[in-house]
């Protein structure tokens, strides 16, 4: 077995990161908030658990040799841009981080990749549907719909007095055209090793109680949607949809190269909604994203480029030994 170490926090895609380093003959290690360390101690993907009393522990952490830090969405939602100085080596650019949390970088990215976005609004320019989202990967947490500038302050009003937002929230709040389309959440890797950008899989999110709310008839109910993401499902995009879906992955990673180089490197994903004339991102990750989990033993899509049960985090693993095999790990790393 490799003697390095593949770490990550116990939240988010932990069970898939710690897997799949498993698979690839890795250590694996977690970093678990005190009293939730139960599940990974049912599912044993971790060798050893380090329980945290915060997650700011992880920016008093010593760097180790032979540790590599595996981030997710759980590390940009708790630390925010301090996530950018925790000491261990991380796999993956910790600049693309950065684009990721700041919505205006964010937006500027998929610009430069000629990738069309939806349209901005400031609240007294609001005059159709909206959606309004919030800083940080926290699952879609306090988003929510409204068509004027009066019913967006008092949803911001009412989402500060119930402690859903904060007053910092509230002035970072990005306001987009409400996009309607089927969404799909590409699942891509940027291999420096092999030098192309792979698509592993795709995936929808279900949020409640927004996929809930056909069931029931808006006539005789008042319900409003709400966005927070309690699962994933598996998706499959038709065929010919398929090179410009990869073409966009291709150019935001050529796009990257030229805004913070050395750009996205290892798995990203591109939050897309598919409407019957084109495809409209909203935004971009930098990381593992946690629907990559429901293709543990790999997707239709890595089964015909691998040929073998390959996870969007086994596939992190492959590419760190095959690093150490070039003696070019540190090309991974940040």
């Amino acid at each position: 077995m490799n003697t390095l170490i593949i770490s990550t926090i116990g939240s988010h895609s932990a069970l898939q990161i710690l897997y799949g380093a498993k698979q690839e003959g890795f250590n694996t290690k977690v970093y678990c908030l005190r009293g939730r360390e139960e599940l990974y101690k049912r599912y044993p993907v971790a060798q050893e658990i380090i329980l945290l009393d915060s997650y700011e522990d992880l920016l008093n952490l010593e760097p180790a040799n032979n540790e590599i830090f595996i981030p997710h969405g759980t590390l940009i939602a708790t630390l925010g841009k301090r996530a950018l100085d925790i000491q261990i080596p991380v796999f993956g650019n910790k600049e693309g981080m950065h684009w990721e949390m700041v919505r205006e970088n964010n937006l500027k990215l998929l610009k430069e990749a000629n990738i069309r976005t939806p349209k901005s609004y400031q609240p007294d320019e609001i005059d159709k549907l909206v959606i309004v989202k919030f800083p940080g990967a926290k699952g879609g947490l306090g988003y929510f719909i409204c068509s004027s500038q009066l019913e967006f302050e008092q949803r911001i009003s009412e989402h500060l007095s119930n402690g859903l937002i904060t007053k910092e929230d509230a002035k970072l709040a990005q306001i987009q055209e409400y996009v309607v389309g089927v969404t799909m959440y590409p699942h891509y890797f940027h291999s420096v090793i092999h030098e192309r950008v792979e698509m592993l899989g795709i995936d929808r999110r279900y949020e409640t109680n927004a996929d809930a709310l056909g069931r029931l008839s808006q006539e005789n109910y008042k319900i409003d949607p709400t966005y927070k993401v309690v699962g994933n499902q598996p998706l499959i995009a038709r065929e010919s949809l398929l090179p410009e879906i990869l073409e966009c992955g291709d150019r935001l990673v050529d796009a990257a190269a030229r805004l913070f180089s050395p750009g996205l490197l290892g798995p990203f994903c591109i939050e897309m909604s598919i409407t019957p004339e084109e495809i409209v991102a909203f935004e971009f990750t930098s990381r593992i994203v946690a629907g990559t989990t429901l293709y543990t033993n790999g997707s239709p899509y890595s089964q015909f480029l691998f040929d073998e049960n390959m996870s969007m985090a086994r596939r992190i693993g492959r590419e760190i030994k095959q690093a150490m095999g070039q003696r070019r790990l540190r090309e991974l790393l940040t």
